[in-house]
């Protein structure tokens, strides 16, 4: 069939008795809905690789997970673990079709235990809810993600990243004491202390082949020696390495909040703020919005009358006195910077909008995002090399400062999905962005599909070459969320395949039988000639094409993807030009 579709109906009717009935689908509206994220990609991507799923599922249980990872491994079935899809860099995006397994319906919250102020949760459970039922019992988390409304707490801890409360507290790897990890063979492990199941996949010494951008590269990995608490392994790893089933998460007291909001006439005024801020306070929230972004926010009715564009929020945790004493700096550092200080009614209306960047969409009507951390000492910079590479795009940035002292910038790029050849070479705008940040001195904010060639500077050598031992010993298939973390190839769709059939075929026999026309002597006499005739010598000459279209479909499916994306950026970005000129 033209879809390629992975698993067979025997199987889908297995999965589905696993999971049961009412939990899965293979339906086209689902699987549709089920196989993007937040990013629109381009039609030309989706015709390319193998994005639809075959199949959805929605476990209710760790043992259901489990019971639906040891089939698929046995049937070689894909597996890609899902949250509500809320990034933006490709990590829920199939690339081999298979099954998604969706998790938001193991959403419970297990127990909240005050005495070690941690709370256990279903990775299912989406950040707002959790939000609720914990301030019920006058307690919070420290930091979660703007997206809390719609995503999940397991999709970010898989993710990675930094959120609200970051400025203080640190991001999603700070807050994870424990989880509960399926392995792609259906073993359950608690990664705080279960780390000698991880252990005995890292003994011995072997040579490791890490695919991706900086990685075509064969490395010595050295015996590892791992303790009994592995959880580091597993957040911001994408699901490469097992579904996360459920979370276990610091909790805090629920403590008063005083939103602030300063604004300021430049980019570089904004910038010095936000640096003499950080120095001499400590913000809970520490957020900015470009002049870009607050003139799209006013054409939409959404922005504040404000004294500049140029906005900074800060929001400051703690007593009467605390806040007294924060508020009373915040204001030195604003006016010094010649800033405004805007009034508690805009402070509160920011606040509250914290949730709601992607409102800017309705003058897209696509939007397509980018994220890079940069430092916030290097911000400045950033800001203006942003600025001159896409001076005739429409974009806008928002970022927030990291207790690290980093800036998460994330980028709205407005588009027209709909206008095919135009969006597709806009696609290369969100990498665009990401080596902007690298170049000064930043780093990739996730990594998922599209980010795999940056996965060693991201991870580190020695970590990434564990996770890629781990992968090799649990998943030898390569069927686990493959192409995600690690660069696989491109596997590309049966349409994309047969073209390549189609046009290797027909070329080759074309040339060498057009050369032999035009050029007799020299073909006749280097080209082994098996037949006398002109039609048995075409055919001889469609065979041979055959022969190579396969050969060059094996080709093909072998690149990596992330080669692909490196390769193909500058093509697109002059294509861009050209189209748009």
């Amino acid at each position: 069939m033209l879809d390629g579709r992975m698993i067979r109906v025997v199987n889908l009717r297995k999965l589905a008795e696993i999971v049961g009935e009412d939990y899965f689908s293979s339906e086209d509206y689902m699987l549709d809905l089920y196989s993007a994220d937040i990013a629109a990609l381009p039609e030309m991507v989706n015709d390319l690789l193998r994005t639809k799923a075959d199949a959805v599922a929605q476990p209710t249980s760790t043992e259901i997970v489990s019971r639906i990872l040891k089939y698929c491994m046995d049937k070689r079935i894909p597996v890609i673990p899902r949250g509500h899809g809320t990034s933006g860099y490709g990590g829920v995006v199939p690339t081999r079709r298979g099954l998604v397994l969706e998790m938001t319906r193991m959403n419970e919250i297990h127990s909240i235990d005050k005495g070690k102020m941690t709370v256990e949760v279903g990775a299912g459970i989406i950040w707002g809810h959790l939000l609720e039922e914990l301030e019920d019992e006058g307690l919070t988390v420290a930091a979660y993600p703007t997206s809390a409304p719609s995503s999940t707490v397991g999709g970010w801890v898989a993710a990675g990243g930094t959120g609200i409360g970051s400025t203080k507290y640190g991001g999603i790897r700070e807050q994870v004491v424990d989880l509960e990890v399926v392995l792609p063979d259906g073993t359950v492990i608690r990664t705080a202390k279960d780390g000698k199941v991880i252990a005995q996949f890292l003994k011995g010494s072997d040579y490791v082949f890490n695919p991706g951008h900086d990685l075509y590269q064969f490395g010595f990995l050295e015996d590892e020696r791992v303790n009994d608490n592995v959880t580091d392994l597993f957040v911001d790893s994408n699901g490469a390495l097992g579904v996360i089933t459920k979370v276990v998460l610091k909790i805090i007291p629920l403590r008063n909040l005083k939103p602030l909001v300063a604004s300021f006439r430049s980019g570089q005024l904004m910038t010095h703020a936000l640096e003499n801020i950080v120095a001499a306070t400590r913000p809970f929230f520490l957020h900015f919005i470009t002049g870009d972004f607050y003139q799209m926010q006013a054409e939409l009715g959404l922005a504040p009358k404000t004294s500049g564009e140029w906005i900074i929020l800060a929001t400051y945790e703690g007593t009467e006195d605390e806040l007294a004493g924060e508020v009373e700096k915040f204001h030195h550092f604003v006016n010094r910077n010649n800033g405004i200080v805007e009034s508690e009614e805009i402070a509160q209306h920011e606040w509250e909008e914290r949730f709601y960047p992607m409102r800017i969409k309705r003058l897209g009507p696509s939007l397509a995002p980018s994220e890079v951390y940069v430092p916030l000492d290097n911000l400045e910079e950033f800001l203006e090399a942003v600025d001159q590479h896409f001076k005739n795009e429409r974009y806008a940035i928002e970022g927030a400062v990291t207790n690290k002292g980093e800036v998460a910038a994330l980028a709205w790029f407005l588009d027209d999905e709909r206008k095919k050849i135009s969006f597709l070479m806009g696609w290369y705008r969100s990498l665009d962005f990401i080596d902007i940040g690298l170049k000064k001195g930043g780093r990739a904010y996730s990594i998922g599909m599209w980010n795999a060639p940056l996965s060693r500077s991201f991870y580190g050598e020695k970590r990434l070459k564990t996770m890629y031992k781990v992968k090799r010993q649990t998943d030898s298939k390569n069927l686990m969320n493959p192409g995600k973390v690690f660069s696989g190839p491109l596997n590309l769709s049966f349409r994309f395949n047969l073209l390549i059939l189609f046009a290797v075929t027909i070329a080759i026999p074309t040339v060498l039988f057009l050369a032999g026309l035009l050029v007799p002597e020299i073909t006749n006499a280097y080209i082994p000639w098996l037949v006398p005739d002109t039609f048995s010598k075409l055919l001889w000459l469609i065979g041979l094409g055959l022969i190579l279209g396969v050969v060059a479909i094996e080709v093909a499916n072998m690149i990596p993807i992330g080669f692909v994306l490196t390769m193909g950026r500058p093509f697109m970005r002059l294509f861009r030009r050209i189209w748009r000129s």
